[in-house]
């Protein structure tokens, strides 16, 4: 593997690694990390530039899937807490 295509696929790895420590629950936290890793270890003595090509375009993807999910669950988390706190005023005796 030509050293940039190296480079890449490792900032690839810690930046899915990062976006997957974002997510709030522990569970999905948790098995995004061990997917992470396994699918790097095991596709990590692939030599064809072709097959390396197409699973880093998965795994950018990839990549983009966690941070909408990350994103999504946040803003959804901020809206129902947010959404609470202002039921909590209309309910005051």
């Amino acid at each position: 593997m030509a050293a940039s295509s190296r480079a890449q696929v490792l900032r690839l790895y810690r930046a899915l690694l990062r976006e997957s420590q974002r997510f709030s629950s522990y569970n999905y936290r948790t098995y995004a990390i061990r997917r992470i890793r396994d699918a790097f270890r095991e596709n990590k003595n692939i030599k064809d530039s072709g097959k390396i090509e197409e699973l880093v375009n998965k795994a950018k993807a990839n990549l983009e899937v966690i941070h909408r999910q990350v994103f999504s669950w946040r803003a959804l988390i901020s809206s129902i807490f947010q959404g609470s706190m202002r039921g909590r005023g209309w309910r005051k005796q």
